[in-house]
């Protein structure tokens, strides 16, 4: 295969734009998502080397403006005529195809809107005819030869065509896929499998099995389907079938088509959203001072009269807050949190270091008591979760961000060790982490013995070689959050403002805050790079190749 020379040349030329974040994802999507990222790319530079006298960001900025308005053409609902309506009702037995299970009352009644895959009226205006502004970008996108194919499925008018081009979906489905905030594909190959072959297959197919597609950042809200079930799934895999083989299923190329554009319909929007600006605060809040004082005061409170309150608070919170409650953490009332420690009573005696030798923003620890299990109630920490406003952020607050995670990476590093172990948990305790396949270890006086724990009866010798000049090393015990996740990273309004969840907190190795980073689940290349630049200086790339080879040795429950 040729390499993809201009691909490259026009993605690093696009990279080096002063454009936002969603901006840069746009034109990604566009050269990522095009038949041919070659030919696409070849388009864009031909674009902005004929307009030499406008900078490359204004280039970028008309295209961007032409290429809105041709993805906004694929989110128009065309009307689907009566007779349409009829063959496909036919065709899908009168239901969705994305259902739990297919109705087995006939008289129970389900909702559903006729959907065209892509709207037939896509050809109609003087933008997409072929002398047309839009269409040249259509057919970078698509290569000649598939923009001429999508236009004559268009414009066959025969109910065959019809039908390859229609399905029904629920009223909140159909919104989402119209404007590209799901993707659906044949479940026979991963979308980047699905080839000419594969569209042969299918269009002959009586039943084919598709997976829906949810993309995030920015939810388009609620989802239900057909039966008003309520659909919260990332990606599931749902059955269309037909009585008869000889009635068309959705032609594989149009969806294909859909699948390509929908990932840049979905960034279109969430320019929009970011665009509105960050939510509005609360009307009120109290600040720390204020809980501080209001908690010295509910500490007089006699404590089985504390441990009432609470009981009748969770009961409030599981009634005000109730997808809160699926967990081990639960929303209260009055801004409080309660969470049930099973695993390790570690973290309120964690929250109570943060307070007492940081300024980290962090929970508040207000109380514990003895349930079933250890509770803790705490406050909450105004913000969301980085994972899920990272999209948001602009690179200015990218770096501020990094710079934030170092300041709190120096602060807990400062905390002194009170405890009779170098290595253990807040209170000297055995440290709890999910790396350790037994769930904890410790706690221990010297590294070697933490060391020798991570080494254990199944590692090969092979490892034990790899890893024996790093474990030699000495290494300072220093305060480590342990599960520096996006998830446990809470952002307000663009700023930092909370480090949650510290049941692993505790005094660990110092290489081991940047290693944990890599552990499981790995946030996005984007969101990785920004809390790799908090350690800039104090990286420890050798310890992570050491843990890695580990990692891949340690079966869980050893």
């Amino acid at each position: 295969m040729a390499p993809l020379v201009r691909y490259q040349t026009t993605t690093q030329l696009i990279e080096s734009a002063r454009l936002t974040p969603t901006e840069h994802s746009i034109w990604r999507a566009f050269l990522d998502e095009a038949v041919d990222p070659e030919y696409a790319a070849c388009y864009i530079w031909e674009r902005i080397h004929d307009r030499a006298a406008c900078s490359i960001e204004q280039t970028l900025d008309e295209l961007k403006i032409d290429w809105k308005r041709l993805v906004t053409k694929l989110a128009k609902r065309d009307l689907v005529s009566s007779q349409a309506c009829t063959l496909v009702e036919t065709r899908d037995n009168s239901h969705c195809f994305m259902l739990d299970q297919k109705p087995s009352d006939p008289n129970v009644s389900v909702r559903f809107d006729h959907a065209w895959v892509i709207p037939p009226s896509l050809f109609n205006d003087s933008d997409m005819d072929p002398r047309g502004s839009l269409y040249p970008l259509l057919r970078a996108f698509l290569t000649p030869t598939k923009a001429s194919e999508l236009q004559a499925i268009l414009q066959t008018d025969t109910p065959e065509y019809k039908l390859k081009n229609l399905f029904l979906l629920s009223p909140s489905v159909h919104s989402a896929f119209r404007n590209g905030r799901i993707r659906i594909f044949p479940a026979t190959n991963t979308p980047d499998q699905w080839n000419d072959e594969t569209e042969a297959r299918i269009k002959t197919a009586g039943e084919v099995c598709y997976f829906v597609h949810r993309l995030s950042p920015e939810p388009c809200g609620g989802l239900f389907l057909s039966d008003g079930s309520h659909w919260n799934s990332t990606m599931q895999m749902f059955i269309m079938e037909s009585q008869d083989t000889n009635q068309h299923l959705p032609d594989p190329f149009l969806l294909r088509t859909h699948y390509r554009i929908a990932a840049s319909m979905h960034l279109f929007y969430v320019e929009e959203r970011i665009a509105e600006g960050w939510p509005s605060p609360p009307l009120f809040r109290f600040n720390q001072v204020t809980q501080k004082i209001l908690r010295s005061v509910w500490r007089l409170v006699p404590h089985f009269l504390r441990v009432q309150c609470y009981g009748v608070l969770l009961n409030l919170g599981s009634h005000l807050y109730p997808r809160s409650f699926t967990g081990l953490v639960h929303q209260l009332p009055f801004g409080l949190y309660a969470k049930e420690c099973t695993r390790t009573p570690n973290e309120g005696e964690t929250l109570r270091l943060m307070e007492r030798y940081t300024s980290i923003p962090a929970p508040l620890w207000v109380d514990d008591y003895q349930g079933l299990h250890r509770v803790l109630i705490m406050t909450s920490v105004p913000g969301q979760t980085l994972d899920v406003v990272f999209h948001r952020l602009s690179y200015s607050e990218r770096k501020q961000l990094s710079k934030d995670l170092k300041n709190v990476l120096s602060q807990l590093r400062s905390i002194p060790n009170q405890t009779p172990y170098r290595f253990g948990d807040s209170h000297g305790g055995p440290l709890f982490d999910y790396r350790f396949p037994s769930g904890v270890c410790g706690p221990f006086h010297q590294i070697s013995d933490f060391n020798s724990f991570l080494v254990h009866k199944y590692v090969l010798s092979e490892t034990r070689e790899k890893v024996a000049a790093v474990h030699a090393r000495s290494y300072r015990s220093v305060f480590t959050h342990a599960d520096l996740h996006p998830k446990n990273i809470i952002i307000n309004r663009g700023r930092l403002s909370g480090i949650v969840d510290w049941e692993c907190a505790g005094f660990y190795p110092e290489y081991w805050e940047f290693t944990k980073l890599f552990y499981g689940l790995q946030p996005s290349p984007e969101i990785q790079a920004v809390i790799h630049d908090a350690f800039t200086g104090d990286t420890y790339e050798e310890e992570l190749a050491a843990e890695r080879l580990l990692w891949y040795a340690t079966p869980f429950g050893v």
